[in-house]
């Protein structure tokens, strides 16, 4: 029995597969898709300047120990200094003023003097002070008679220790976590509203009574979502991987060491929320008589993903230990969106997240088989727009 209803699943989700390969706008949404993506990862090759210069313009020649800490700063912030040489100040001032150079060094008087454009050049002149400011420091405590081992034993303090204090143990994952709500969400109203469209399309062409002949409202409700939902993740995934891959490959790229493990979650999750929406998506769409009406049916499901996504990009990304998180990260409807987010904050217990996916994961088993009854019932009833309450007493 249990062979026989999954091999008229497959037939059903075959035709739909077959049907949406030979669409043109699939193919050419698909096509669309995928230039996307991989213009992600062709034009910040093509437009990206390969990292941050400045340049540094001495009154003289500048001297070794500023030259030795700033290269130490641009090693650290991964960018690059270059140096030239002014012979007066007021060659130094024509330099900046012109843009030949970001910021100007003179140190030639008593008292060194940080030339500054009136453009922002953001923290370069910063780092120049102090560099400037180190080598006056090494300078008056030679003076004072301190030796160069001394000297070295000072400038060797370590520096304070950095907590970070916030609603993440790790903000960069968080920003992960953030980016994939974000992804999660789109990807779940494009799946959705394809899925909504094909049922609606089968029944206003009457293919459902056809098929319906031979098969039951599951085997049909179950084939057509799972068609669709292949379909529509072969259309993600055509410009999320080249852009993924365009990020993790990319040298600029600095991703936390979860983020690998947080975006594979994300995928589970994709699938659990498919499973969960795809089935009141369907069901809805089962109720109108025209394709024109999808939109209004299927916006009590769309404002429930819209209200998900709200609350896990600022109620949650803000305080994912709040009683407000951890309900909705538990409550089935908003768990695919919120969870991922919650969890890349690195403060949810394993076992959170392990009962929140098994209520996702019952409740869409629970709404497949209410929605096969709203299917079988829905498609056969036509000439008007059915609405939810007559088709269950029905």
């Amino acid at each position: 029995m249990t062979q026989r209803w999954w091999g008229g699943t497959r037939l059903v989700a075959g035709r739909a597969l077959v049907e949406g390969f030979a669409s043109k706008s699939w193919r050419i949404v698909t096509a669309v898709l995928l230039l996307l993506g991989l213009a992600a990862v062709v034009l910040p090759r093509l437009l990206g300047s390969g990292g941050t210069d400045y340049t540094l313009v001495t009154v003289g020649p500048a001297s070794s120990a500023l030259v030795a800490q700033l290269d130490a700063s641009a090693k650290a912030g991964e960018f690059t200094v270059h140096y030239t040489e002014a012979s007066d100040l007021a060659a130094a001032s024509t330099a900046v003023r012109d843009g030949v150079a970001d910021v100007g060094l003179d140190s030639t008087g008593t008292t060194d003097q940080i030339l500054v454009p009136s453009s922002n050049v953001g923290s370069f002149p910063a780092l120049v002070s102090g560099a400037a400011r180190g080598e006056a420091v090494v300078g008056a405590l030679a003076a004072q008679g301190l030796s160069a081992a001394q000297i070295a034993e000072l400038q060797a303090l370590p520096a304070p220790t950095q907590v970070v204090v916030g609603p993440s143990s790790d903000p960069n994952r968080a920003g992960i976590g953030f980016v994939v709500g974000i992804v999660l969400y789109l990807a779940l109203i494009l799946a959705g509203t394809s899925i909504a469209t094909a049922v609606a399309t089968e029944k206003s062409t009457r293919i459902s009574e056809v098929l319906l002949a031979v098969l039951r409202p599951s085997q049909l409700l179950v084939g057509t979502v799972l068609g669709v939902a292949i379909l529509s993740l072969l259309q993600i995934s055509a410009v999320a991987i080249p852009t993924g891959l365009s990020l993790v490959t990319s040298t600029n790229a600095q991703l936390p060491s979860g983020a690998a493990p947080d975006i594979a979650l994300a995928v589970v999750w994709f699938v659990l929320g498919l499973a969960l929406y795809a089935f009141l998506f369907a069901g809805l769409a089962a109720l109108v008589d025209k394709i024109t009406e999808v939109s209004s049916a299927i916006l009590p499901v769309n404002a429930l993903l819209i209200g998900s996504y709200i609350v896990a990009v600022t109620v949650v990304a803000g305080s994912p230990g709040s009683p407000v998180a951890v309900i909705a990260s538990m409550f089935p409807f908003s768990a695919p969106l919120v969870m991922p987010v919650r969890w890349a904050s690195g403060q949810v217990p394993g076992w959170e997240l392990v009962l929140s996916m098994a209520i996702t994961l019952v409740t869409a088993v629970l709404l497949a088989r209410v929605a096969s009854v709203i299917y079988g019932r829905g498609v056969v009833r036509t000439g008007r727009r059915l609405k939810l309450r007559e088709v269950i007493r029905g």
